[in-house]
């Protein structure tokens, strides 16, 4: 029996911005289920690649619109039945917020909440775990292109592939098509320096009641397996909140490459305040 009644919000963050710790500690209440990176988003493009078919566009228009919608929340509904039982799902995607108007045909007024983070912290993050993985293959240094052989060269990479620099644009274009007051962006500092009462403005948004949350007591308990994201796609938390340090990036980054990064971008820590 599929269940049609779970109220269903996303999680669509940037990375290295604690999508994943919010999702543990959401799933410290009851009502909700707190997903790890959830595949539903590329189920539903399934059905979207194949609604462009003969058999679709031979077929009323207006009949197939909207058996195509019921599709996505059938879909939807699917995967979380079998899921959880929970009422509440929040899943988690970094992609939903570029659909939102899709994801409002099916979903009317879908909640969406968006972690972002000092993309200094951000960039310091993923220059930190290529160091530490120097003995894996899967470094984005290549000796024989000689390229992204310098700190500079990588961090102007991240900024310009996946998944940071994708995130970044898919960020501004949020704004652009005038849809910033119907995303919650949270920053991550936020959540580290005053958990409950940025917890509450996630609670007030979603519009569910405020859970008292143990901050001191995180604990993952819907597992997945890291190994199939690479090395970039670590989604451990520690077991304690505690607050941010003033520039965690600043061992990471000299201060002439952390200047370059904020000017290069001062449309992000403008908008986030940072």
């Amino acid at each position: 029996m599929i269940d049609t009644n779970k109220k269903l919000l996303f999680n669509s963050s940037m990375p290295r911005s604690g999508s994943e710790l919010l999702q543990v500690i959401l799933h410290q209440n009851p009502r909700i289920y707190g997903s790890p990176t959830s595949p539903l988003l590329e189920y539903q493009f399934g059905a979207r690649t194949n609604y462009d078919l003969p058999e679709v566009k031979s077929q009323n228009p207006q009949l197939m619109y909207d058996a195509f919608l019921s599709v996505c929340r059938g879909i939807a509904d699917s995967y979380y039945s079998t899921i959880t039982d929970r009422p509440v799902v929040i899943d988690k995607n970094r992609g939903w917020a570029h659909y939102y108007e899709w994801v409002e045909q099916w979903n009317p007024n879908p909640k969406m909440i968006c972690m972002v983070r000092d993309l200094r912290s951000v960039l310091a993050s993923m220059e930190r775990i290529y160091r530490q993985n120097r003995h894996n293959p899967q470094g984005i240094d290549d000796p024989v292109k000689i390229a992204n052989m310098t700190v500079e060269q990588r961090l102007n990479y991240w900024l310009n592939t996946q998944p940071v620099g994708l995130a970044l644009q898919r960020t501004m274009d949020i704004f652009q098509r005038g849809l910033g007051e119907k995303v919650l962006f949270v920053r991550f500092e936020d959540l580290l320096n005053d958990p409950q009462s940025t917890m509450d403005r996630i609670y007030g948004f979603i519009e569910e009641e405020p859970f008292k949350h143990d901050f001191d007591n995180i604990t993952k308990q819907v597992e997945e397996d890291d190994s199939h994201f690479g090395i970039f796609g670590r989604h451990s938390v520690k077991p304690k909140i505690e607050p941010a340090s003033a520039a965690p990036w600043s061992d990471i980054l000299t201060q002439e490459l952390a200047e370059a990064v904020r000017k290069g971008n001062q449309w992000f820590f403008n908008t986030f305040n940072y």
